[in-house]
């Protein structure tokens, strides 16, 4: 199927927007993008990479909010009729009017506007104040802003949002308080742009916010009509909708037929869950709903898959703007992929690839293109590029037990042991590049360590953050994802027991028996002696065993050393240095023995239980390098309002430094790390929100990870690592000094007006 209105679409990088008029796509002027009638529907066209055959496609059918359902449907039937002409490579997205996404948003900037009206009014703007002399824009989203022509009257204004007043030749922009500098900068920039575009660079504009008097704010209403600054009202409307669980996420097989009848999947949801001749449905808190087409369904249900998305939102009580992908079988983008456990990504990627996806840019590109260096990425510490220095530094080790205890005499010689019913609050100090004093805080938590401890252990490090008041990085450690600079610090010589004050600290295993039977498990790993290496007690169980690693199994008789088929000569010869530095004084008792995997004598498996069963991969650096590689990177914006109401707005995903804002804090998200950047003019109230910043961005995310396992890496504006700047296309360290103040632009808005 082809369309004369498409032959060249997708040829380029670039945009490409159709209006759906009379069922057929109508192309519109690129100097018209960004603007969409509310009574239409359209097609846009995101084409992305060089003019070669590695272009990729994002196609989105908009529906504005007084669309007719013939316009509705044509856009959607039309957008895979594009599709076709593309080779099946497009993904489709479904855009409604006020609820677009983060990505859709991001193609027209600083703002997409609506318009009344449609193409049956030969695309003529309908005003809401017809005849009138004034007219109320709504400026909605902080990052992401849309504008939207409301009633010129004051029940129209709420707090929260910036309104821009037209009257003849004057132009009002009310701001709202506490708005960011970025979001700021966007709204005058639309003002600016108001009076270049509709009043020929001839009208005034006065800019009104927290700063302005009594007088101004008068001078606003009276222009209005009515009302006063007392009027403004709070901001209830919510982009939420009622689900069975606010945070579960949903994976439904569809038995396809004139009824929509659903089959649930349990999780953990796999790759291998997805037929070819079937059709998915994916249902995600915070990404909406995914619609997964095989490659062999019929071409029929190809075509009209939106019958069943709509039948679905019907059948759950989803309101029609909830936001829609539909992604092909072998075209599934990364945050489609993150929702699956352990997908199938190591094949068919290049190495290359797969380390700038993961690392960042930081790992050797001078590795063959094979399954090694994904292994050893998938094998290595967490946050592998997070190196502010080379772990030379000093360092002050605090351990949390039900009270605060100084053990940094114990880590100061050869092996560091950290217990996981503990929380450690490391204070690592270097010089910085620049010469100067510069300090990590880190905070181990481990896995079996008490709330009261976790508090504790914040509320240390908070403190510790005060008094430096320096270059300080806070960094949440979960147990199990330790960064590589972490690692380093101890020197590779890292080791977690089982144990607890309240037993001395004796040795132990997970079934209190160690006294009786002897027997413990350590599992021990990493990619570079004297860096990352580390030991860690496992459950004493045949199930513990992974092919990738080298364990330990100690008995009242024998140290098996255990080698995995695909460990490393490296993590066999920490495993020999393991025993001698940990249980040496048990050595002359009990001989070391070396074993092959699946060469293990009988009291090898007599000791963990028997053999295990069959696992379906053993290797667990194939699920952590799928984890990175599938995990898309995200920036989000996070406001906290003056009533202390926490809210986050996704950015586009060719996010730029541009988008930071000083007086801001943000989330850098590249699936197990999060960082937390903050301005250096952030007010009290976000200061004081980032613990619970965090929580609620995690909570809801229907990902794998929780609050307690995911890295948390706080960022300072100006004090950033090396890997945060390399998340980004470019990076200015002199851009927030080189740019010009809020009030630079106020001033240079009003010296305007006299011209």
């Amino acid at each position: 199927m082809s369309h004369p209105a498409f032959q060249d679409a997708g040829n380029n990088p670039g945009i490409e927007i159709w209006a759906i008029d009379k069922f057929e796509p109508v192309p519109i002027d690129s100097n018209k993008y960004g603007k969409f009638y509310n009574g239409d529907s359209y097609i846009v066209l995101k084409t992305t990479g060089d003019n070669t055959s590695s272009l990729s496609y994002d196609a989105h059918f908009w529906l504005g909010s007084k669309a007719t359902q013939d316009k509705m449907g044509s856009a959607a039937i039309l957008t895979v009729t594009l599709d076709d002409m593309l080779g099946g490579k497009a993904v489709h997205h479904r855009e409604v009017q006020g609820h677009e996404s983060s990505r859709f948003l991001g193609y027209f900037q600083p703002a997409i506007r609506y318009l009344e009206g449609g193409n049956e009014s030969g695309f003529t703007e309908v005003e809401t104040n017809a005849g009138a002399e004034k007219r109320l824009l709504k400026l909605s989203g902080c990052d992401n802003m849309r504008i939207q022509e409301v009633p010129a009257e004051a029940s129209s204004l709420t707090k929260d949002h910036c309104f821009i007043l037209e009257v003849d030749h004057d132009i009002f922009v009310l701001m709202p308080e506490g708005a960011k500098a970025t979001q700021r900068r966007k709204i005058i920039s639309v003002a600016n742009t108001l009076r270049d575009d509709y009043h020929n660079g001839r009208a005034t504009i006065e800019i009104i916010d927290e700063f302005s008097s009594d007088v101004d704010f008068e001078l606003f209403f009276e222009a209005l009509g009515s009302g006063s600054k007392d009027d403004l009202l709070d901001d209830d409307a919510s982009d939420s909708y009622t689900r069975d669980s606010v945070s579960t996420v949903y994976l439904y097989k569809v038995l396809l037929g004139d009824d929509l009848d659903l089959v649930s999947l349990d999780k953990p949801f796999k790759q291998k869950h997805l037929e070819s001749s079937e059709v998915y449905v994916l249902d995600t808190p915070c990404s909406g709903i995914y619609i997964w087409l095989g490659n062999d369904v019929d071409a029929e249900v190809k075509k009209n898959y939106f019958d069943i998305v709509q039948k679905y939102l019907d059948a759950k009580g989803y309101p029609s703007w909830v936001h829609v992908t539909r992604v092909s079988e072998g075209l599934e983008s990364s945050n489609f992929k993150q929702y699956f456990h352990n997908w199938d990504t190591v094949g068919g990627k290049s190495v290359k690839e797969l380390v700038t996806e993961t690392d960042a840019g930081y790992y050797s590109g001078d590795a063959d293109e094979s399954a090694a260096a994904a292994k050893q990425i998938g094998k290595s510490a967490a946050a592998r590029g997070y190196m502010p220095d080379n772990g030379d530094g000093t360092l002050t080790v605090t351990r949390i037990a039900e009270g605060e205890e100084d053990v940094s005499d114990r880590f100061e010689s050869g092996v560091s042991v950290l217990y996981q019913s503990d929380v450690y609050v490391v204070r690592y100090q270097y010089t910085s590049d620049a010469g100067d004093d510069a300090y990590v805080i880190y905070t181990w938590i481990g896995t079996d360590a008490s709330a009261d401890d976790k508090a504790a252990a914040s509320t240390l490090a908070s403190q510790l953050e005060d008094d430096l008041d320096g270059n300080v990085t806070v960094v949440k450690v979960p147990q199990g994802k330790e960064p590589k600079h972490f690692l380093s610090i101890f020197k590779g010589k890292l080791v977690i027991l089982f144990g607890n004050k309240d037993g001395d600290y004796k040795p132990n295993n997970s079934r209190n028996t160690y006294d009786d039977d002897r027997i413990r498990l350590f599992k021990v790993e990493g990619t570079e002696l004297g860096v990352d290496m580390r030991g860690v007690q496992v459950v004493e169980s045949a199930d513990s065993l992974e092919d990738d690693a080298v364990f330990v199994l100690e008995t009242p008789d024998a140290y098996y050393i255990r080698i995995g088929k695909e460990s490393s000569p490296e993590e066999a010869e920490a495993a020999e240095k393991f025993i001698d530095s940990i249980i040496s004084e048990e050595l002359e008792q009990a001989e070391v023995v070396k074993v092959e995997q699946d060469e293990e004598p009988d009291e090898f498996w007599n000791a963990l239980g028997g053999p295990p069963e069959e696992k379906e991969d053993a290797s667990g650096w194939r699920k952590a390098v799928s984890r990175r590689v599938t995990t898309p990177t995200t920036l989000t914006a996070v406001t906290v309002t003056v009533t202390g109401k926490i809210k986050f707005e996704e950015l586009p995903p060719d996010f730029t430094q541009q988008d930071l804002s000083d007086d801001g804090v943000y989330v850098l998200d590249t699936g197990e790390e999060l960082y937390l950047w903050q301005g250096s003019n952030i007010p009290e109230r976000i200061k004081t929100a980032r613990s619970q910043i965090v929580e609620e961005y995690i909570e809801d995310d229907g990902l794998e990870r929780t609050v307690d396992n995911a890295i948390v890496v706080t960022v300072k504006q100006g004090r950033e690592p090396a890997v945060f700047k390399k998340l980004f296309p470019s990076w200015d360290p002199d851009m927030w000094e080189n740019q010009a103040s809020y009030d630079d632009i106020k001033n240079e808005t009003k010296a305007a007006n006299s011209k």
